[in-house]
């Protein structure tokens, strides 16, 4: 439906059944559920690359085969998740550039979502064991910068930023000591920054990711915290035509730079200072 050239609305909605069978085990429970949802797109000022967006719609997921099966991982009694989710966002781009800069994207969202028996993994001493969460409430910001320069004919660089602050907590019962407590593994503050140069002979980047701290337990005590950490890395690449139709590309990553010590989880510590090489043909 779009009744003038600034607004484009839809909706729509899909019923989604199973019927499960097995030959031995537990079989698990059949599942009926309608996931609606409904879009609405704005562009306030016509002419300008500026359109703001908002959004509902129920989701579900249903547990997968190794999520339910997988050997010391998988948990049969998963349930379904299921969410309400909305969303508010904005995009701009400026009609405008001038000799060097070449083209700015900037993307807003805030996203509210609301979670029954969120599926998670969450890390024991041997493994991963996949579990449900009762209730969890998820509010989120999302920002996200694009910029392409092009300060000389043969050279084009690109910055690239994201940040993205995150209160996922678990309101399942109030007389839980984990009650609105923030999940496991999710931190609070996380982004990350690129910058890539483009030039006939080399592609260059760097980039930088930031994890605010994390909670490796269900309560957020401060002997269930995991550090925060930055993670710096450098690449350079370079494709060659060895004959038309067909391009060798070589890439060399140094990662880690700082050469910091840090854990994406807890008691398994991260590489330090290390470096790869790959190659790859196109044809």
């Amino acid at each position: 439906y779009e009744p003038a050239e600034f607004l484009l609305a839809n909706a729509g909605g899909v019923l989604y059944i199973t019927d499960e069978h097995v030959k031995y085990g537990k079989t698990p429970d059949n599942f009926r559920q309608l996931a609606p949802a409904a879009s609405i797109r704005i562009s306030p000022l016509p002419g300008q690359n500026l359109y703001t967006r908002f959004l509902y719609k129920g989701t579900f997921r249903l547990p997968s085969f190794n999520d339910m099966y997988y050997y010391r991982i998988g948990n049969t009694g998963l349930k379904p998740e299921k969410a309400r989710e909305f969303n508010a966002g904005i995009t701009y781009s400026p009609n405008y550039v001038t000799h060097w800069l070449e083209s700015v994207i900037i993307t807003a969202d805030w996203y509210y979502n609301r979670v029954t028996d969120k599926i998670v993994a969450i890390p024991t001493t041997f493994a991963w064991k996949m579990q449900n969460y009762g209730k969890v409430h998820a509010t989120g910001v999302d920002v996200n910068i694009q910029a392409v320069f092009k300060p000389l004919q043969w050279a084009e660089l690109t910055l690239q930023g994201a940040y993205t602050w995150q209160k996922a907590i678990d309101v399942t019962s109030k007389n839980k000591k984990n009650y609105r407590h923030q999940l496991p593994y999710t931190p609070r503050n996380n982004g990350n920054v690129s910058i890539t140069i483009k030039t006939p002979w080399i592609t260059a980047g760097y980039s930088i990711v930031c994890v605010g701290k994390r909670y490796y337990l269900a309560q957020n005590l401060p002997e269930n915290e995991i550090g925060a950490y930055q993670d710096h890395s450098l690449s350079i690449q370079h494709d060659f035509k060895l004959k038309p139709g067909l391009i060798l590309n070589l890439k060399g990553d140094l990662l880690n730079l700082t050469n910091e010590q840090y854990d994406v989880i807890k008691y398994y510590p991260m590489p330090g200072r290390n470096w790869r090489i790959t190659a790859s043909l196109t044809f």
